[in-house]
């Protein structure tokens, strides 16, 4: 009698690598790639004071 079993598996949102663990398969990545967007999050947030393009100008509307 053959045994059938299944494992629950998902690709890393990173770097597309299939993800057998529970814990990896419910954060979608890796431990490795978890910390690479981690980072890449970080990096996206603007610093203390900083800026984009389109708040300048929104702000320069409204004092004008």
């Amino acid at each position: 009698m053959s045994e059938v079993f299944t494992i629950k598996a998902r690709r890393c949102k990173v770097c597309g690598r299939i993800l057998t663990s529970k814990k990896a398969v419910e954060a979608g990545y890796g431990e490795t790639c978890k910390c690479k967007a981690l980072k890449m999050k970080q990096e996206a947030e603007p610093m203390d004071g900083q800026m984009n393009v389109f708040d300048f100008i929104e702000n320069e509307v409204d004092h004008d």
